[in-house]
């Protein structure tokens, strides 16, 4: 699994120090459901295995039976790991967002069947940092009334993930109760960010791209000259792509294409621009493509930070997403000619090498530019 971050759904970035500016052009508030159901994490615990840190995965499980009389429609999730994670529903995957060390959340939506459910994750971290799950569950019934789930030491956990742990068969009996190793907002963990709707790219854990002509770690000057990147984003799998808010900058200048069609483009290192588009129905993925162009010789880089929102087929209350920084979904660069359609979906980078990673924002040269939102929404 990618060791970066995925994030998703309808909910108001907590996190102290996010660098948006122009806030206002952006819906900060709970949705109303979300909002009088309880789907946030303060009544929710970080748990963990009983084992030490480690890469090692681990699962846990949770068995979820209605009450008398009731039957379960669906479920909203809002989860986190710190690390990296895959989420199980019923034995179905939902998917495996990126994560990091700066953890984020996700909101996954989930049919369920009337009776029994098993909601089931793998979860993993670096070596080196401590581990942690954190969740809540909003889980509606037929009629219409719901009732709130957390992470807290009611889920059984084991070390390591065996196989086959998340069918809803699986025999569980030996496995030992989750070990709560703490509150939502203390450290390690502190808060997290939680996306908007519209969605709203974030800055923190963004990392500066060049091709690899820069060793990886450095910054480098280079020449006047253009370079294109490209990027490929997928949805959850069953979602269907809505929105997209996408940050860029550059040094010296940029064109950012989404889908084969031209958004904007900026010119001031120092100021970066976060733009919002819409996506046409049908679309299978999301293909970000930066042209960046080098004035004058110097320290050159590019920075892309993706939100996307999306919802499942038949679902008109939920709706998940990804966040992705420019390591989640590795970019592709050229230090050769560029051929023409190199913007388009569909154009084979195969040959391309990766970008190198150049540093984590902020950082030198560039420090902490601004963000700086445009309107209006693009279609693509």
């Amino acid at each position: 699994m990618n060791p970066l971050i995925f994030v998703c759904t309808l909910f108001t970035v907590l996190a102290a120090g996010l660098s948006i500016v122009d806030e206002s052009a952006f819906d900060t508030s709970l949705s109303a459901r979300q909002d009088a159901d309880g789907l946030i994490y303060t009544s929710s615990s970080w748990i963990w295995t009983d084992a030490a840190s480690g890469s090692t995965p681990r699962a846990f499980r949770k068995d979820l039976s209605p009450p008398f009389g009731k039957s379960l429609v669906a479920a909203d999730i809002l989860i986190s790991v710190f690390g990296s994670l895959s989420l199980y529903v019923n034995g179905a995957f939902l998917g495996d967002p990126a994560s990091t060390t700066t953890p984020s959340a996700a909101v996954f939506c989930a049919d369920l069947l009337p009776s029994e459910n098993v909601f089931a994750v793998e979860a993993s971290t670096v070596d080196g940092f401590v581990g942690g799950l954190i969740a809540t569950i909003l889980v509606t019934y037929s009629d219409g009334t719901t009732d709130t789930i957390v992470s807290d030491s009611s889920w059984l956990s084991f070390a390591p993930a065996p196989a086959g742990f998340e069918q809803p068969a699986f025999d569980d009996t030996e496995w030992l109760p989750a070990t709560t190793i703490g509150t939502y907002g203390e450290a390690p963990w502190d808060e997290l960010l939680l996306p908007q709707n519209p969605p709203a790219a974030f800055t923190t854990d963004a990392v500066w791209v060049w091709t690899d002509v820069i060793p990886a770690g450095a910054f480098t000057a280079v020449p006047p000259s253009q370079r294109a990147f490209r990027a490929t984003f997928p949805p959850l799998p069953g979602q269907t792509l809505g929105a997209g808010s996408i940050i860029v900058n550059a040094a010296d200048a940029y064109t950012l294409y989404v889908n084969g069609v031209e958004v904007g483009s900026g010119f001031d290192q120092t100021q970066a621009q976060v733009y919002q588009v819409n996506f046409a129905p049908g679309e299978a993925e999301v293909l970000v493509a930066v042209l960046a162009t080098k004035v004058s010789t110097g320290d050159a880089g590019v920075l892309v930070s993706v939100a996307l929102n999306m919802a499942p087929s038949g679902r008109a209350n939920c709706t998940a997403g990804l966040f992705y920084t420019a390591t989640a979904a590795p970019w592709k660069s050229t230090t050769g000619a560029i051929p023409a359609g190199w913007q388009l979906p569909g154009f084979n980078d195969s040959a391309w090498p990766e970008a190198v990673l150049e540093g984590t924002w902020p950082t030198a040269p560039w420090g902490t530019p601004s963000v700086v939102a445009v309107s209006p929404p693009v279609d693509v």
